[in-house]
């Protein structure tokens, strides 16, 4: 492998694991905003607002006349792909793991949710030609059986609905097909180009989504912005971990297999765990240490693999 393109593979290793652990920290801010609001608004406030933060990075990268993964020159006669990307992510995944995880439990989401990396896995290697080696799909088992253990350590109260395990599931190819589709696309967009059409579609859908909810009672959704709880979680959940994070993942899935990518997705299990500890005060054990070392090893062992 040539210099440049050790260089590339370094790079979008990088983006990947800043941006699962950008997601790993959102759960908890996701949790801080729904103090303060339904579901919907939050997302239409989280999508609103990295669209129009978004509009500024695209319009310096246009004046700039940026190329590579930062080029915006948007084909829009032909930008019917985008628009599905932006369907699937953010729009049809946080549809199933919202839901999903409102009609199961926390053992039983995680875990469902930790079967991306292998729906990925699997599907890179049935329509992308991507065949993982016999390693890769051992490491990522052990990633899931370290995020079973992991999430076994959480309440395991609620009712398990079989349409939250549908939903659940849904996410999971809704979350491994954007992966593919970015993948797919990255030779025809930019890393810049597929994210600013995500967040179009996630503000205007949820936007339609949030309106309806309230029965467009526009106290109702200008009200959370009174909280400054909330104001904080917005803007680490629409700069940070909408922005920048799907940035980094676009960016990654241009240079890396899906494999490699989606292996770091566990991290976020790893991650949420820790930061509701340290900043909420959620109880943390041995276990779920030794279970994070095990989803680490995991991760670690798919991209040397």
């Amino acid at each position: 492998m040539q210099t440049s393109q050790k260089k590339n593979v370094v790079f979008a290793t990088l983006a990947a694991l800043l941006g699962n652990s950008i997601f790993g920290f959102s759960f908890m801010f996701s949790r801080m905003a729904l103090e303060s609001a339904t579901p919907f608004v939050m997302l239409m406030w989280r999508f609103l607002l990295a669209f129009v933060c978004l509009n500024g990075v695209a319009l310096w990268a246009r004046l700039k006349k940026k190329e590579g993964w930062l080029r915006f020159q948007i084909p829009w006669k032909k930008s019917a792909p985008l628009f599905l990307l932006g369907l699937m992510q953010p729009v049809l995944y946080f549809l199933g793991e919202s839901y999903g995880i409102q009609l199961t439990n926390a053992t039983v989401s995680g875990v469902i949710i930790a079967l991306i990396p292998i729906a990925a896995l699997a599907g890179g290697a049935l329509f992308m030609k991507e065949k993982p080696s016999r390693m890769q799909v051992f490491f990522s088992l052990v990633c899931i059986l370290g995020v079973m253990v992991m999430t076994l350590q959480q309440s395991v109260s609620g009712e398990v609905r079989p349409l939250g395990i549908l939903l659940l599931l849904f996410a999971v190819v809704t979350g491994a097909a954007y992966n593919m589709m970015s993948r797919s696309m990255s030779r025809s967009f930019s890393a810049l180009e597929r994210t600013y059409v995500m967040m179009l579609v996630g503000a205007v859908v949820f936007s339609c989504l949030a309106g309806l909810e309230c029965k467009g009672d526009a106290a109702l959704l200008i009200a959370p912005l009174q909280n400054g709880r909330f104001l904080v979680s917005m803007v680490y959940l629409s700069l940070f971990s909408s922005i920048l994070a799907f940035l980094c993942l676009n960016f990654a899935a241009t240079i890396l297999p899906v494999s490699k990518t989606t292996a770091f997705c566990n991290l976020t299990t790893v991650l949420s765990v820790f930061a509701g500890a340290v900043f909420l005060g959620d109880s943390i054990n041995a276990v779920s240490v030794l279970a994070a070392a095990v989803i680490i090893l995991g991760v670690f062992g798919v991209q040397k693999t």
